[in-house]
């Protein structure tokens, strides 16, 4: 399947060369070790459902992540998914060697933020569904087995939420619990049914999705996750929530800055909003 997933990416992303080895593990690789280049268009999204034999990619971003990589991959049950992709930011503790090591396809970040390491590689893969996996250990791999069968009922969208029923966060603080919640209850406005959780990283969703031409027009910064969410509910596309619990980080350190991303997810809902109820697209 990694010269499935290489021609494809090749494919959809105009210009993309696969990179020659830089250590010695990395040799023969050059289907599976990828620099990703800026996509020069997008189509349309059709969203189709027929659920029959639907292929998923795992997708893995990481930077530095080989303390998470070691806790969860050996523990993921690799017959929930056709394909497990790490999408490297340019790590240097052994991450890109390890996932290699494990038999996983790898594909080097070229745009900065994580919201364009999983657009890019999202947008050029054959897949049906993808789903967000952090390996940082904030995503329990116990929680996928779920997540795939609600997928596999044909639904477009299914987050797994730290809200939700008996789920709790515990890698949150005061500051961040309370802008996960606010930002949830924007959306729901948007949305047919009572979003808890708009912004975790942990969720599966058709690839179609990210096609659609209005998804990179509102994707302004690290927006990703709740524009998912926001793209759903203006389309009117089957979205359902599962709760699970977040456990603290184990490797790694987070990257995000509270008030620049928090700023950027509130402009984003507000934007979906003027494009809902008064239909500027802004």
């Amino acid at each position: 399947m990694a010269s499935v997933i290489a021609r494809s990416i090749s494919e959809h992303l105009p210009g993309l060369q696969p990179v020659e080895a830089r250590t010695r593990k990395r040799t023969n690789i050059r289907e599976r070790l990828m620099d990703v280049q800026v996509p020069v268009a997008s189509t349309g999204a059709t969203i189709d459902t027929d659920t029959q034999r639907q292929t998923i990619a795992l997708l893995l971003p990481t930077l530095n992540e080989l303390d998470g990589l070691r806790a969860t991959v050996p523990f993921i049950d690799r017959s929930l998914v056709d394909d497990i992709i790490v999408i490297d930011g340019g790590s240097n503790d052994g991450t890109i060697e390890y996932a290699m090591e494990m038999g996983l396809a790898v594909a080097s970040q070229l745009r900065s933020g994580l919201h364009y390491a999983i657009f890019d590689i999202a947008r050029a893969l054959p897949h049906d569904y993808v789903i967000e996996f952090s390996p940082d250990g904030n995503c329990k791999v116990e929680q996928l087995p779920e997540l795939v069968a609600k997928m596999r009922e044909g639904l477009d969208h299914v987050v797994v939420s730290r809200y939700l029923d008996h789920a709790v966060s515990d890698d949150d603080h005061a500051i961040t619990a309370f802008g996960n919640w606010m930002f949830s209850r924007l959306m729901r406005p948007l949305a047919r049914f009572p979003v808890t959780d708009a912004l975790n990283i942990y969720r599966g969703y058709r690839r179609e999705i990210m096609l659609d031409p209005d998804f990179e027009f509102y994707l302004k910064g690290p927006v990703l996750e709740p524009l998912v969410t926001g793209m759903c509910a203006l389309r009117g596309l089957k979205t359902a929530e599962i709760p699970g619990d977040e456990p603290m980080r184990i490797g790694g350190v987070t990257k995000r800055s509270i008030v620049y991303n928090g700023s950027l997810v509130l402009l984003m809902i507000v934007r979906l909003y003027l494009r809902k109820f008064l239909g500027l697209r802004l």
